[in-house]
């Protein structure tokens, strides 16, 4: 027993600074790990604190209570979206801003193109323009907001002179013929490098 609460402290302890580590670079240079590798750090860091919830418990030791923040957030926030919506939201927008992965529109061997999270009561549509670098890292170099939701092609993303380049084909909506009309559309985004 006290073999495996070493072992869930120290992943727990190595995810937190790891987790910090990229979070300081990330604020400071803008590089840092991939999307997909921080989602699994970040579930670590989660289910090892949860586990140790319970080593931690019995008997009660003060780090059950850094521990039981954990366990009793997804319940207080819930609560709270039952008694007052609007606080609920703001609550879970918190909590699921640490967990939520990247929503990945357009990917291709230099780039990726991503729906940032703004939460629940967020405003729609803020893309992020990634450039990967090294296989594990990651550095974001532009940002766009749209009032619609981008549906890429591959074919249709381009860059060129630090300028992204996206064809793409909206669906509006003629009210004098009452029908639906494609329209053929090219948006230009700065990126920076």
């Amino acid at each position: 027993m006290n073999k495996f609460k070493k072992i869930f402290l120290r992943i727990h302890l190595v995810t937190f600074i790891i987790l910090l580590i990229n979070f300081i670079i990330n604020a400071i240079f803008e590089i840092g790990l991939i999307s997909s590798l921080r989602l699994i750090l970040k579930i670590l860091f989660y289910v090892s604190a949860c586990i140790l919830f319970f080593y931690y418990v019995k008997p009660f030791k003060k780090r059950a209570l850094y521990f039981s923040i954990y366990i009793f957030s997804p319940f207080l926030i819930f609560i709270s979206w039952l008694i007052d919506g609007i606080f609920g939201a703001l609550l879970g927008s918190v909590f699921l801003f640490f967990f939520v992965s990247n929503d990945t529109k357009f990917e291709n061997d230099q780039i990726q193109i991503n729906t940032k999270f703004q939460g629940f009561l967020g405003s729609c549509c803020k893309y992020e323009v990634i450039e990967k670098k090294y296989f594990l890292f990651e550095r974001k170099i532009g940002e766009f907001q749209s009032e619609e939701d981008f549906y890429f092609k591959k074919e249709g993303v381009k860059i060129q002179d630090n300028i992204l380049q996206m064809h793409l084909i909206f669906k509006d909506y003629d009210q004098e013929k009452d029908r639906y009309v494609a329209k053929d559309t090219t948006i230009y985004a700065v990126l920076k490098h």
